[in-house]
Protein backbone atom coordinates (compact mmCIF):
# COMPACT_ATOMS: atom_id res chain seq x y z
CA UNK A 1 0.00 0.00 0.00
CA UNK A 2 1.09 3.52 -0.86
CA UNK A 3 1.72 5.95 1.43
CA UNK A 4 -0.26 9.09 2.01
CA UNK A 5 1.47 11.82 -0.05
CA UNK A 6 1.09 14.99 1.95
CA UNK A 7 0.66 18.47 -0.17
CA UNK A 8 0.54 22.31 1.40
CA UNK A 9 -2.39 24.51 0.11
CA UNK A 10 -2.46 27.83 0.56
CA UNK A 11 -5.73 28.41 2.94
CA UNK A 12 -7.03 31.20 0.56
CA UNK A 13 -8.23 27.62 -1.32
CA UNK A 14 -9.79 25.29 0.76
CA UNK A 15 -13.05 26.59 -0.43
CA UNK A 16 -12.13 25.33 -4.32
CA UNK A 17 -9.94 22.23 -3.27
CA UNK A 18 -12.80 19.92 -2.70
CA UNK A 19 -14.45 20.37 -6.09
CA UNK A 20 -11.18 20.91 -7.95
CA UNK A 21 -10.11 17.46 -6.67
CA UNK A 22 -13.52 15.68 -7.36
CA UNK A 23 -13.22 17.41 -11.02
CA UNK A 24 -9.80 15.91 -11.73
CA UNK A 25 -11.29 12.45 -10.89
CA UNK A 26 -14.10 12.81 -13.33
CA UNK A 27 -11.15 13.82 -15.55
CA UNK A 28 -9.48 10.50 -15.29
CA UNK A 29 -12.37 8.89 -16.07
CA UNK A 30 -13.00 10.94 -19.50
CA UNK A 31 -9.51 10.56 -20.44
CA UNK A 32 -9.88 6.89 -19.99
CA UNK A 33 -13.23 6.81 -22.01
CA UNK A 34 -11.52 9.11 -24.47
CA UNK A 35 -8.45 6.45 -24.80
CA UNK A 36 -11.33 3.82 -25.35
CA UNK A 37 -12.50 5.68 -28.50
CA UNK A 38 -8.78 6.55 -29.31
CA UNK A 39 -9.56 10.11 -28.84
CA UNK A 40 -6.42 11.73 -28.62
CA UNK A 41 -7.52 15.45 -29.08
CA UNK A 42 -9.85 14.95 -26.10
CA UNK A 43 -6.99 13.68 -24.02
CA UNK A 44 -5.07 16.66 -25.05
CA UNK A 45 -6.80 18.93 -23.66
CA UNK A 46 -7.83 17.61 -20.49
CA UNK A 47 -3.93 16.76 -19.91
CA UNK A 48 -2.71 20.45 -21.19
CA UNK A 49 -6.00 21.50 -18.71
CA UNK A 50 -4.81 19.03 -15.60
CA UNK A 51 -0.96 20.56 -16.37
CA UNK A 52 -1.81 24.49 -15.95
CA UNK A 53 -4.19 23.62 -12.93
CA UNK A 54 -2.09 21.23 -11.25
CA UNK A 55 0.60 23.76 -10.57
CA UNK A 56 -1.65 26.50 -9.59
CA UNK A 57 -3.17 24.57 -6.85
CA UNK A 58 0.16 23.26 -5.39
CA UNK A 59 -0.06 20.33 -6.80
CA UNK A 60 2.98 20.09 -8.48
CA UNK A 61 2.87 15.74 -9.17
CA UNK A 62 -0.35 17.01 -11.06
CA UNK A 63 1.15 19.15 -13.43
CA UNK A 64 4.03 16.47 -14.18
CA UNK A 65 1.35 14.03 -14.99
CA UNK A 66 -0.22 16.03 -17.38
CA UNK A 67 2.79 17.07 -18.72
CA UNK A 68 3.45 13.47 -19.36
CA UNK A 69 0.13 13.25 -20.76
CA UNK A 70 0.47 15.21 -23.32
CA UNK A 71 3.42 13.58 -24.23
CA UNK A 72 1.21 10.60 -24.89
CA UNK A 73 -1.01 11.95 -26.63
CA UNK A 74 1.23 13.66 -28.76
CA UNK A 75 2.94 9.95 -29.75
CA UNK A 76 -0.80 8.64 -30.05
CA UNK A 77 0.27 6.40 -27.06
CA UNK A 78 -3.02 4.46 -26.22
CA UNK A 79 -1.07 2.32 -23.18
CA UNK A 80 0.94 4.84 -21.79
CA UNK A 81 -1.61 7.28 -21.23
CA UNK A 82 -3.61 4.64 -19.50
CA UNK A 83 -0.50 4.12 -17.37
CA UNK A 84 -0.06 7.94 -16.71
CA UNK A 85 -4.48 8.26 -16.27
CA UNK A 86 -4.24 5.28 -13.54
CA UNK A 87 -0.96 6.83 -11.79
CA UNK A 88 -2.94 10.50 -11.69
CA UNK A 89 -5.89 8.06 -9.96
CA UNK A 90 -3.60 6.71 -7.41
CA UNK A 91 -1.95 10.03 -7.08
CA UNK A 92 -5.43 11.51 -5.67
CA UNK A 93 -6.43 8.27 -3.41
CA UNK A 94 -3.47 9.00 -1.90
CA UNK A 95 -2.65 12.72 -1.57
CA UNK A 96 -3.66 14.44 2.49
CA UNK A 97 -3.93 18.43 1.69
CA UNK A 98 -3.04 20.78 4.22
CA UNK A 99 -3.99 23.90 4.10
CA UNK A 100 -1.63 26.86 5.20
CA UNK A 101 -1.73 30.40 6.19
CA UNK A 102 -1.29 32.52 3.08
CA UNK A 103 2.27 34.70 2.70
CA UNK A 104 0.03 37.90 2.37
Amino acid sequence: MQDRIVVSVDEGLSDLIPGFLTHKRADVGAILGAISKQDYAQIGRIAHRIKGEGGSYGFDTMTELGRSLEVAVSARDGAAATTLARKLLDYLDHIDVVFQPSDD
